[in-house]
């Protein structure tokens, strides 16, 4: 049994159960011990959610997180966008992104739908912390944990660094809304990563692995013997989610970087 629960982040097919290769590495997945997926998807409300439960759980797998760039991105949406149409747009899309995912334990991920590099970031935080507070109450009523992850400024111009998402995510005064760390982006951002994940450690359940270069953890130059032993030495005892881009095959790279986290994972 791994030492955290692990997902892997990954796209759901929209002819999902009759994939093949979708299926191959959901099996795949539970044969290594995984406890779930995080999805992309380009159109969620153009599937039910939960004959999606159903069909991951016929492999074993839970919905952890909806991640929502894909979304994001095929629909425009930006939640500190300058023109307030497209803003209002983004809010009511994120409530019922917010809806389709309640009703068991999938957060939903803000990312790419922070919105990207602004040419005034002042004003991009500012219209951003208001759509936050505006998807904190939503996300109460229907018990979903909204995840603010922290990007780079080459991607975002909002939530950077791990303190400044983790002041947005104060600012809402929710505990449905939490930080998401991921260390590709803390490789460009902080100039500390540990003592950033050591300040915030109350603030996040949940985090990402990626690689220096943006391949699975343990394919580029990350040190993730040492986040092993930091999680162990704080106590952690959150969720573990793989994330990348693939250099060979899924298949091959799941494997090369599940064996270099053996020792973060027990496996």
């Amino acid at each position: 049994m791994l030492a955290y629960p692990l997902s892997l982040q990954t796209v759901l097919p929209e002819d999902y159960a009759e994939s093949g290769a979708f299926a191959s590495l959901l099996s795949r997945l539970r044969a290594l011990g995984f406890a779930g997926v995080e999805l992309n998807i380009a159109d969620p409300l153009r599937h039910d959610v939960r004959a999606v439960r159903s069909f991951l759980g016929s492999y074993g797998l839970k919905l952890t997180m909806l991640a929502t760039g894909l979304t994001a991105r095929r629909a425009g949406l930006s939640l500190s966008h300058p023109d307030e149409g497209v803003r209002r747009a983004s809010i009511e899309a994120s409530f019922r992104l917010i809806d389709w995912v309640a009703g068991a334990d999938t957060g939903l991920i803000i990312g790419f739908l922070k919105g990207g590099v602004a040419s005034d970031p002042r004003s991009a935080q500012e219209l951003f912390a208001r759509s936050l507070a505006e998807l904190a109450p939503r996300a109460e009523s229907a018990g979903v944990n909204l995840h603010v992850e922290a990007t780079n400024r080459y991607e975002s111009s909002v939530a950077n660094t791990l303190d400044e998402a983790a002041a947005f995510v104060e600012g809402t005064g929710s505990p449905r809304t939490r930080l998401l760390p991921d260390t590709f982006h803390m490789n460009i951002e902080e100039a500390d990563p540990y003592a950033a994940l050591e300040r915030n450690r109350a603030r996040f359940a949940s985090l990402h692995l990626s690689d220096n270069n943006r391949l699975l953890p343990g394919l580029g130059a990350l040190d993730f013997t040492r986040m092993s032993v930091f999680l162990r030495n704080i106590g952690y005892a959150g969720g573990l989610a793989l994330e990348g881009n693939i250099r060979n095959d899924i298949e091959s790279d799941l494997r090369a970087s599940m064996d270099a986290l053996a020792p973060l994972l027990g496996a």
